[in-house]
């Protein structure tokens, strides 16, 4: 199956605490072919790339990251997958409400700013991997 654009159909681990913003970005994803796991939490992300480094679940080769997550952040999340040999160059788009022009500077990574689905929908189309 190929996704809308025509490219191969991607996963992407979607993790983010808001339900209502979670749910809505998954549909648009599937709408458009990929396959999408999506968690609430920074440590169902966790689980997740256990799963699929264990091989019982697809490999993302995308992570779409909130930043504010309860118990653990995604900021956490990003220092454990930067410490694991497996997950350590896995790309990341993280989003977020929190409207801080130094986000990008201080963590280096790209950002797409909550709750226009659409901007964040752009920007995950332009950090997944073009076969």
């Amino acid at each position: 199956m190929e996704s809308a654009k025509g490219a191969a159909p991607r996963t992407v681990l979607l993790a983010d605490d808001d339900d209502d913003f979670r749910s809505t970005l998954a549909d648009l994803l599937a709408d458009e072919g990929h396959q999408v796991i999506d968690v609430a939490s920074g440590e169902a992300a966790l689980a997740a790339l256990d799963a699929a480094a264990r091989g019982r679940a697809s490999a993302p080769e995308l992570l779409v990251l909130d930043l504010m997550m309860p118990k653990m952040s995604g900021i956490e999340v990003l220092q454990r997958l930067r410490k694991s040999a497996r997950w350590a160059q896995l790309p990341v788009l993280v989003v977020t409400g929190i409207n801080d022009p130094m986000l990008r500077v201080r963590l280096d990574l790209p950002i797409a700013f909550k709750p226009d689905t659409d901007v964040v929908l752009e920007a995950v189309r332009s950090q997944l991997p073009i076969i």
